[in-house]
């Protein structure tokens, strides 16, 4: 019991630390987040992450004290919520693009699946250039269907779908 209680006050000790840095990384996330965000014709946007208390036993889990989620406001007067329940196809899109230029996670290769969805020729432009900076970086394969996008790609792909003989091909 002794034993257990010393790990336990060491694993909540590690715990905090680990809370206050993930704390102070969120700080500094936000604020690029949002700058991308902005830069990616979301002028108004929101862009929060948002920690809760863990739910395992001691208020422990094998990931530490808390839970993180990230919330965010696309419109000016609207409250912050979880982003999986209010960003639509293209914001979700805006948003992994700013995510993936703020931060290096190491993934070498990317792909967009028609990140244009839902936005207008202004915000592709945007999207477009974002993507660019990112390709410079990693690998990036984007299937789109405007030519802002495409523009900025250094090779292209042609891709049709069409039938013969009563069967689907690409």
């Amino acid at each position: 019991e002794k034993e257990l209680a010393k790990a336990k006050k060491a694993a909540l000790e590690r715990g905090k630390k680990l809370s206050q840095a993930r704390e102070k990384a969120a700080q500094a996330l936000q604020a690029r987040v949002q700058d991308e965000l902005r830069q990616l014709d979301m002028p108004k946007v929101l862009f929060e992450t948002e920690f809760s208390p863990s739910q395992g036993e001691d208020g422990m889990e094998a990931g530490g004290l808390e839970q993180a989620q990230f919330l965010m406001s696309a419109n000016l007067g609207e409250a912050l919520k979880p982003i999986h329940k209010i960003a639509s196809g293209g914001e979700l899109a805006r948003i992994m693009l700013a995510l993936k230029n703020v931060e290096d996670d190491g993934i070498g290769s990317l792909v967009f699946d028609e990140v244009d969805t839902g936005v207008s020729g202004r915000a592709a432009q945007k999207i477009a250039e974002k993507m660019a900076q990112v390709a410079r970086r990693k690998q990036v394969l984007c299937v789109t269907h405007l030519p802002q996008i495409a523009a900025m790609a250094d090779t292209h792909f042609s891709v049709e779908k069409g039938e013969r003989g009563g069967r689907t091909y690409t």
